[in-house]
């Protein structure tokens, strides 16, 4: 508390006029207190004659000052805890936990009355003999004396918090000025504050309001960091040096300055002793323990710095705050409601399953290893879209001087919620196409051509001359290690990730359908903020722009977060229902309320036989010895997934799920395109041009995943989808075109080809024919045709 300086230019610099003021102010706030007969007499009239018109003076002036105290609430830290409820990071503005009086010791309630205000339970805000003496003392020029009840303490201390949050310099300078006329206020305001509180409340306040030192405010955060406790269970010693440490912050700080604050200690105990709060025993004992024995120091930091390796997440966390407008209409305000709004965010992320990640990642390639490599795990939950791990081989760092394995980028998340602009997920992007596949009526039993050629034309209705040209064409290569016949059906292309296969697959869709699709399991290019709305609604040449192309929508040349691959991939594990990925699950303010956000947000977004279809084709891929997969299952529990390899194998991927987890695994170099090769991973060297997805990310999604599912039952796959049955019509081979009209593309398909004939597919509205179904073909039914001739199947869009 600061005292008054008779010297201060607003007090006068004339000590006559000094003390006429004084005598003004103080004849003011007796006869508003009702107080002024006999104590007028004793402290006052020996000085200086009074009359009436000082009386009318005092009141007059006394009248002028506020007499509600209007003030915001006081800044109090935030905590975010993992799903457990343990603690990661506290934020905060100034380091403030609040406590009900309740759960404060006596001990601390008895020091600070002792010492401070022993008239408290006495008076009605001012101490009447108190503010006389300090008053007429300052005024003479004696020594300068404070004089302030608990309740004016309490009063200064909230207008000087309140000018702070709300940055007003004006009424900070007014809540600290040395002057009589801020002592005045102060005291007006505890008069009033007395008649709308409790002792106890006001206490209370007092406990909460003021620093207990440098940078701890309120008793609760002092009592935590001077000795590791809560307030609630401290004792006479502990509750005495806290008590003490509110006169002078840093002066009396036991860290930095113990036998200074050893001796204000004792001086606290002495009051509480002569007081009767303590015994002579309790004093003797207290006063002998060295103030160095007493402490158990605990330093806490705010931000996510603090979180240990869980730190990424926790960035996660809050930068999904501060772009979510559910929490806060603009960016101030969310950053104002994090950082001083008393909340507990609870979070989604698992501490087991995290640790285990952590682990895992740390023993194959540490932080610091010499090839700079980067290595990132991230699960989500099928049917919620909770993210339960989040962990990368690399520590938190959001600082400017970073050192060796540290970095603040996010490897897993879009660039707007702490990550960089993604990596190239390769054929981990097929099983979208595989998706757009199936909801166009083919079938994985749907045989399509493996000879590699030159493609200079994909249908793509949202380009300009609805398809996609490039007179050189596009000619992709595979990397496949089993024999491939002319025709594979779709299944086996899925397996062994063939990419000619795949080409000829969209060549019979439609690019933009296939964009479409994957937009609809969250797939984005990661440069894009998924708390825009505009994302949500962009159409999709504009939302994957230029890259609009084969080489970018069927195998993968996209940079893709490994959130939202992991969550797109739930979406099969979830038998079609995709949930936007979300860390938090519940957000409660100071007063146990709930606070708004943007939360879980789940939709059935595919057909169930086809996200069923696609996972038990995905777990084919894993189950497989000769497939990518290389029949890395996890025993005890059905699973599938895809490998992924980028352009140059600069980034390795594998991308997987079971019913419970959706794990996505990634594995490159997070500032430059490097192809990995000359050092170890786990026990793996790795040679250069020899890593694919199934070499590193592969085996640590492996891993990890029978980790964390340790314990947990199996939640079976759909079975096998049925095969296509022999058609009724046009099986014979008669050399005329059989009629397929009406049927499902995969059972027209697979009739032509029974009959001899090879297949194209064109797409056109029809009002009359079901969207999917074949309208008919060219040539028509009936048509002689000799065998090994081209027909093309004429599919319905449905009405134009």
């Amino acid at each position: 508390m600061a005292d008054l300086d008779p010297r201060s230019p607003r007090a006068g610099a004339n000590p006559a006029r000094a003390l006429l003021q004084t005598v003004y102010l103080l004849v003011g706030l007796l006869v508003v207190s009702g107080v002024a007969g006999v104590l007028m007499a004793g402290f006052l009239l020996p000085a200086v004659s009074l009359t009436s018109s000082a009386t009318d003076d005092g009141v007059e002036l006394f009248n002028s000052y506020p007499t509600e105290l209007k003030v915001e609430p006081l800044n109090q830290s935030s905590r975010i805890e993992a799903a457990d409820g343990s603690l990661l990071a506290t934020f905060y503005y100034q380091n403030r936990v609040m406590v009900p009086l309740e759960e404060i010791s006596p001990y601390v309630q008895h020091a600070v009355v002792a010492e401070e205000d022993r008239r408290f339970y006495e008076h009605g805000g001012i101490d009447i003999r108190g503010t006389a003496r300090a008053l007429l003392s300052n005024s003479a020029g004696g020594s300068t004396q404070g004089g302030s009840t608990l309740t004016q303490q309490y009063v200064k201390n909230a207008l000087l918090m309140d000018a702070q949050q709300r940055g007003d310099d004006e009424a900070k300078a007014e809540a600290t000025e040395q002057t009589y006329g801020r002592k005045a206020r102060e005291a007006k305001l505890a008069i009033s504050l007395e008649k709308e509180w409790s002792k106890d409340e006001i206490l209370g306040a007092y406990l909460n309001v003021a620093q207990f030192g440098p940078s701890q405010y309120g008793v609760e955060t002092g009592s935590q960091h001077y000795f590791s406790k809560p307030a609630k269970d401290l004792g006479p010693g502990e509750a005495a040096l806290l008590a003490g440490i509110t006169n002078g912050p840093n002066l009396y700080d036991p860290v930095k300055n113990p036998e200074r604050a050893e001796k204000r200690r004792n001086e606290v105990l002495r009051a509480m002793l002569r007081d009767g709060y303590i015994t002579q025993e309790q004093y003797d004992e207290a006063s002998a323990l060295p103030v160095t024995e007493m402490l158990k120091v605990q330093n806490v930091s705010a931000g996510c710095a603090s979180a240990g390796r869980s730190g990424f997440f926790c960035d996660y966390v809050t930068r999904s705050l501060m772009n979510d407008p559910s929490f806060g209409e603009t960016p101030a305000d969310r950053r104002k409601k994090l950082y001083g709004g008393g909340l507990t965010i609870r979070t989604t992320l698992d501490v087991g399953k995290q640790k285990a990640a952590e682990d895992l990642l740390e023993a194959r390639l540490p932080a610091t290893d010499d090839s700079g490599f980067g290595h990132s795990i991230v699960t989500v939950e099928p049917g919620t879209g909770n993210v339960l791990v989040m962990a990368q081989n690399r520590t938190f760092n959001p600082y400017e001087e970073v050192g060796p394995g540290e970095t603040a980028i996010n490897y897993n998340v879009p660039k707007a919620l702490g990550g960089g602009s993604g990596f190239p997920v390769g054929s981990t992007f097929k099983p979208f196409v595989l998706t757009e596949w199936l909801k166009t009526g083919h079938s994985i039993w749907d045989t399509v051509g493996t000879a590699r050629q030159t493609m200079t034309t994909f249908p793509a209705k949202c380009l300009p001359g609805g398809a996609w040209r490039e007179r050189r064409g596009y000619n992709p290569d595979n990397a496949v290690s089993v024999a491939l016949a002319p025709m594979e059906p779709a299944l086996n292309a899925t397996k062994f990730s063939i990419n000619t296969s795949y080409a000829n697959m969209a060549r019979q869709m439609d690019l933009c359908d296939i964009a479409s699709t994957a937009r609809t399991l969250g797939v984005v290019p990661a440069t894009f903020n998924p708390f825009n709305p505009e994302t949500q609604s962009m159409p999709v040449e504009d939302l994957y722009g230029q890259e609009l192309a084969p080489s970018v929508v069927v195998l993968g040349e996209l940079r893709i977060s490994a959130l939202d691959m992991a969550s797109a991939y739930a979406t099969f594990g979830a038998s079609g229902t995709y949930c936007r990925p979300t860390a938090i699950t519940a957000i409660t303010d100071r007063a146990g309320k709930d606070v708004a956000f943007t939360g879980n947000s789940c939709k059935q977004v595919l057909d169930k036989q086809v996200a069923d279809s696609v996972a038990w084709t995905l777990e084919q891929d894993l189950a497989d010895p000769r497939a990518t997969g290389k029949g890395k299952v996890i025993p005890g529990h059905d699973a599938g997934g895809k490998t992924g390899t980028s352009s140059e194998q600069f980034h390795t991927w594998y991308v997987g799920f079971t019913r419970q987890m959706s794990t996505a695994v990634w594995f490159g170099n997070p500032t430059s395109n490097v192809k990995p090769g000359g050092f170890t991973v786990g026990d793996t060297y790795l040679r250069r041009g020899s890593v694919w997805g199934n070499t590193v990310s592969l085996p640590t999604w492996q891993q990890y995943m029978i980790t964390v599912h340790e314990g947990l039952p199996n939640e079976p796959f759909p079975g096998e989808p049925g095969r296509p049955a022999a058609p009724a019509r046009g099986a014979q081979r008669d050399g005329t075109v059989p009629d397929v009209s009406g049927m499902v593309l995969s059972t027209a398909t697979s009739t032509l080809e029974g009959a001899g004939y090879k297949v194209t597919v064109r797409r056109e509205p029809s009002a009359d024919v079901e969207k999917w179904r074949v309208i008919g073909t060219d040539p028509a039914p009936g048509t002689p045709l000799t065998e090994g001739r081209t027909v093309t199947i004429r599919q319905s869009t449905g009405k134009g």
